[in-house]
């Protein structure tokens, strides 16, 4: 990790990150970008009962009123998204990159929007192969319409659950023509795109003509957006900073990937909202 910060209460604000935050957002125009699941809310057994940290809701809702942009760019369905946050005026990114929703407009990637049945049939041949090997009370299939995720946090054995899926998901993506991407305790099936968060953010900085822009993530999946602020970066487009919201199962190379981070998604909220406060001043 290149921050060399002592920890801090994970309820508690980080002067030091929130100080570089504000002072990239400060390069206006400016906007933040945040990943939702173990970032702004908290990790759940199942991804149905996730909920948005009160304080982070307030603060993004602030932030509205002070850059450019705040977006949401997620693994989840955009409309998923916007429903859990609800903040209409956000942009909302989801699935990855392969959707959108600006200003109430929803938009689907052509290529993706064709993949639909290829998702929903390979989803139904990993549910048909785990439940051949036995009982799975822990499988949870989330089709995403352009995109699915096979989730196993509630497996028992964890590391067994993801032997039994990995190699069953490639299998589907190979038969149906998509791509396989691990994740935080689940595995994701996209169309075959070379579009993720990190291209959906260099597309936000291009269109915005953003100066400064801050992301706050915490899994694999954010890795891509992580890399592509970074390059932004160092190509002299844009200030940028990436925060890692880091946890128990953070994955290693978020550590390795982020600038600064912050301890759990409480600590996340509370900075956001008090970046929120010392721009306002």
């Amino acid at each position: 990790m290149s921050d060399e910060l002592a920890p801090v209460p994970e309820n508690l604000a980080d002067p030091a990150v929130v100080a570089a935050c504000v002072e990239v957002l400060r390069q206006q125009p400016a906007a933040l970008v945040t990943d939702i699941d173990g970032t702004i809310s908290a990790i759940a057994p199942t991804p149905f009962e996730a909920v948005v940290h009160a304080e982070a809701l307030l603060a993004l809702e602030q932030l509205t009123d002070l850059l450019a942009a705040v977006a949401v760019v997620s693994g989840r369905a955009p409309a998923d998204g916007a429903a859990m946050v609800g903040l209409p005026q956000l942009t909302y990114v989801g699935n990855h990159g392969l959707e959108r929703i600006v200003r109430g407009a929803p938009w689907t990637h052509p290529v993706a929007e064709a993949a639909r049945p290829a998702i929903a049939a390979a989803l139904a041949d990993i549910q048909a192969s785990v439940l051949a090997a036995g009982e799975a009370p822990w499988l949870i299939i989330e089709n995403k319409g352009v995109t699915g995720t096979v989730h196993y946090r509630l497996a028992e054995d964890p590391e067994a659950a993801a032997a039994l899926l990995e190699p069953l998901a490639t299998v589907a993506a190979e038969r149906y023509g998509l791509r396989v991407v691990p994740g935080r305790m689940i595995v994701e099936l996209r169309p075959a795109l070379a579009l993720n968060k990190g291209t959906a953010i260099r597309e936000l900085v291009a269109e915005l003509g953003v100066r400064g822009v801050v992301f706050f993530g915490d899994d694999v999946t954010d890795v891509d957006g992580f890399t592509a602020l970074r390059a932004l970066r160092d190509e002299g487009l844009a200030a940028t900073l990436n925060v890692g919201v880091l946890a128990a199962e953070t994955p290693e190379i978020v550590a390795q990937t982020v600038d600064l981070h912050v301890n759990g998604v409480p600590a996340c909220a509370a900075t956001m909202l008090e970046i929120a406060r010392q721009l306002r001043a």
